[in-house]
């Protein structure tokens, strides 16, 4: 996911304040303490970070990212959000949603503006090309 930062990073040039997180724990908190104009998020947070005391750790959660929708739901937030999972399909609710129907679907759900998805493959060119053609669109 390095790349991915370097891509968000590279396209905002620094003119944007960017905070990154990596658990659903810190994402709550994150979304709790803060208003985003734009949340790029994966759907397979762990619950808490590698740094945490591992007995408290938790899992790997394959839908980690509901928790934060649920979070900015309950704040009546709507920001603009831009999915990233490395999974083709999403399972929610029982049934397997194709990843491009993954925005209509949460956004209906979890009253958000879903704006796009990005299916991450490890060190592919094909991350950085969807996800600026994403913040071009949406930004």
């Amino acid at each position: 996911m390095e790349e991915l930062v370097a891509s968000i990073d590279g396209f905002f040039k620094k003119e944007a304040e960017l905070i990154h997180v990596n658990s659903v724990h810190a994402a709550y908190w994150a979304v709790s303490e803060h208003c985003f104009d734009l949340i790029i998020l994966d759907m397979a947070l762990p619950t808490f970070t590698a740094e945490e005391n591992a007995a408290e750790r938790g899992f790997d959660q394959a839908q980690g990212g509901v928790e934060v929708l649920r979070a900015l739901k309950s704040r009546n937030l709507q920001p603009k959000i831009i999915i990233i999972t490395q999974y083709p399909d999403i399972t929610f609710g029982g049934t397997r949603l194709k990843l491009s129907e993954a925005p209509k679907v949460l956004s209906q759900r979890y009253g958000q503006n879903v704006v796009g998805s990005v299916l991450y493959k490890y060190r592919s060119p094909s991350n950085h090309i969807k996800l600026t053609e994403l913040l071009k669109k949406f930004s």
